[in-house]
């Protein structure tokens, strides 16, 4: 009796720590994939207070709404200038990409940084932002983190805590520099069961204290400044194999700012898509206009996969293609339902 109690007990401990999952690299962003999620529209029902070992996280009503999309872009994809030092394994192997994201632009007095791309690593010590590349002042630039921004920490397990810094800081020719700290606390504060309207997953939760201070010098006046962003706490459900968190919230000051799930593979409709489109002219050799009755997101990729421009497009948009290379190019309309439609384009001169 007390060997078949026995051996009960370590059955339940087994099936308890096999429920646990662990984060590493195989779990993030793999390149050329795109990942799609859906911005939340009834974040305040999100607990965020709900937490701790064998949770249930059940968020199964929650209401989506446009569609948001990650295509972790190859790096050799990206304008070769911004490749310098995340491309060059023989120089800065500490700085090798496995990559890239467009990201906002970031703009301040005398300062115009455009056309970003953030630059990202996953190996075994973790999940990192090792630079960006982007437009300063209008000439392309390669800017690697003098600190390494560590997102993630690999393996990563139920209980786990710690701090990472990142920073950088930049020459801007005209005005002067400007620059960034990062510091993330980060607690690794459940584990268990989601639910989302995507489906059922063995999380981990991960709640991160993200505090941004930007550093600005001005040569002309002869002094810098800095100052704190307001800070942000990020919670996110992570488990194996899907590559984004499967959930994310944001909280500032006044609680939940955005939240969104992730949700499966968006099937290509063909030519007898529901999203009326056209296009014209086409060929075209300096604007190409797309007429349709929706709004949504764009991309545009040459015949050998690489992505060429990515960004939100509405009922009428225009896209300038004169600095293109003549050819044919594959462009993908994804509407907010998730429809997506594909034709050709060629640009001529």
């Amino acid at each position: 009796m007390l060997k078949s109690f026995s051996s009960l007990f370590l059955i339940l401990i087994t099936t308890t720590l096999d429920s646990q999952v662990t984060i590493t690299s195989t779990d993030m962003p793999q390149t050329s994939h795109s990942y799609f999620s859906q911005n939340v529209l009834d974040f305040i029902t999100i607990d965020l207070s709900l937490t701790g070992p064998n949770s249930t996280w059940d968020y199964s009503s929650l209401v989506g709404a446009n569609l948001d999309t990650l295509y972790a872009a190859p790096v050799s994809s990206t304008p070769l200038a911004y490749q310098f030092y995340f491309n060059n394994v023989f120089l800065y192997p500490d700085y090798v990409a496995n990559y890239a994201v467009p990201a906002d632009d970031i703009g301040a007095t005398g300062v115009s940084l455009s056309d970003r791309f953030e630059y990202f690593k996953s190996d075994a010590n973790g999940h990192k932002i090792v630079g960006f590349g982007a437009n300063v002042q209008g000439i392309p630039t390669s800017v690697r983190y003098a600190v390494i921004d560590k997102i993630y920490h690999f393996p990563m397990a139920y209980g786990d805590t710690g701090t990472s810094y990142g920073e950088y800081l930049l020459s801007i020719p005209t005005f002067g520099a400007y620059g960034q700290w990062i510091t993330r606390t980060q607690n690794v504060d459940g584990w268990g069961t989601l639910l989302t309207p995507s489906g059922s997953y063995d999380c981990l939760r991960v709640k991160t204290v993200l505090e941004l201070t930007d550093t600005i010098y001005a040569d002309f006046a002869g002094f810098g400044s800095s100052f704190n962003r307001p800070t942000d706490t990020i919670f996110d459900w992570i488990t194996n194999g899907e590559g984004i968190p499967v959930l994310t919230a944001t909280s500032g000051d006044l609680g939940i700012t955005s939240a969104k799930f992730k949700i499966g593979e968006i099937n290509v409709i063909n030519e007898q898509s529901r999203q009326p489109v056209k296009l014209f002219p086409n060929p075209a050799n300096q604007i190409l206009c797309i007429e349709t009755d929706r709004d949504g997101f764009l991309t545009v990729y040459d015949l050998s996969g690489n992505l060429i421009l990515q960004k939100r497009y509405t009922a009428f948009e225009k896209i300038d293609v004169s600095q293109l290379a003549c050819g044919v190019y594959q462009l993908s309309l994804t509407d907010l339902n998730g429809e997506k439609v594909s034709r050709k384009i060629s640009v001529i001169r």
